[in-house]
């Protein structure tokens, strides 16, 4: 594992280790703020520590870059469902905060997922910024060499930043997935086994995802894609 890929996995770690003891305390709203945050700050420390892109002169092209030709479709899928799964679960009442709140003063504070949907908001705002602004960067270098070499650059960082938001949102519906399955599963309670299944095997679902998405952050650096047109983008003097 590269050292960027170090980096980022040590920041999904300390952001998770952080979320879970958070929301084992009254403040449970802070939790996604204590995975995103720390998770932010790896993946940054990471392209820092990635090769730096083509040095010189930069070259005008003539092609106009899109985003949908660089970005990860399977990424931006999974982000999309994952964050259309949790819309759906906020429609309906949270089970109880995992604290002891309850169990030594009778009372808890009502839980709500609006912290969790706001900083997902935030995360896939910036996310789309980031690679808004990787994609219409002007292109470097003073030679086809490093022109190509510039192209893997853009393309590597805006898969990195996708699949690192991608692995969030995973990290994020999986724990959602199996606390509520958890709240179903006791029928004491007014739950619902059979939907308790269900949820638990939506966690599992989401489990996988965190685990391909967060490998594949981690350093293994998929080829930049040859399927679209223009991938060898021509060019003219600036």
């Amino acid at each position: 594992m590269t050292i960027a890929g170090r980096c980022r996995i040590t920041g999904f770690a300390v952001g998770v280790g952080i979320a879970f003891g958070l929301a084992h305390t009254y403040l449970f709203d802070l939790a996604p703020v204590g995975l995103a945050l720390p998770f932010a700050i790896g993946v940054l420390a990471g392209q820092l520590a990635s090769p730096r892109r083509a040095a010189g002169r930069g070259m005008a092209s003539l092609r106009t870059r899109r985003i949908r030709d660089y970005v990860p479709r399977d990424g931006v899928v999974a982000i999309g469902v994952m964050a259309v799964a949790l819309l759906l679960a906020s429609v309906y009442p949270a089970p109880p905060a995992p604290s002891a709140e309850i169990r030594y003063f009778g009372t808890a504070a009502p839980v709500t997922l609006t912290s969790t949907l706001a900083t997902l908001a935030v995360l896939g705002l910036l996310t789309w910024l980031a690679v808004w602004a990787l994609v219409r960067s002007p292109q470097a270098g003073a030679d086809e060499t490093e022109h190509a070499a510039d192209e893997v650059w853009r393309r590597t960082t805006v898969n990195t930043i996708v699949t690192a938001c991608a692995t969030c949102y995973a990290a994020v519906f999986t724990a959602c997935a199996f606390w509520f399955a958890q709240a179903q599963l006791d029928w004491r309670g007014g739950g619902t086994p059979a939907a308790g299944y269900v949820l638990a095997i939506l966690g599992g679902i989401g489990l996988v995802l965190t685990v391909r998405f967060g490998a594949a952050m981690s350093g293994a650096q998929p080829s930049p894609r040859t399927d679209v047109p223009g991938s060898h983008p021509v060019r003219a003097a600036a």
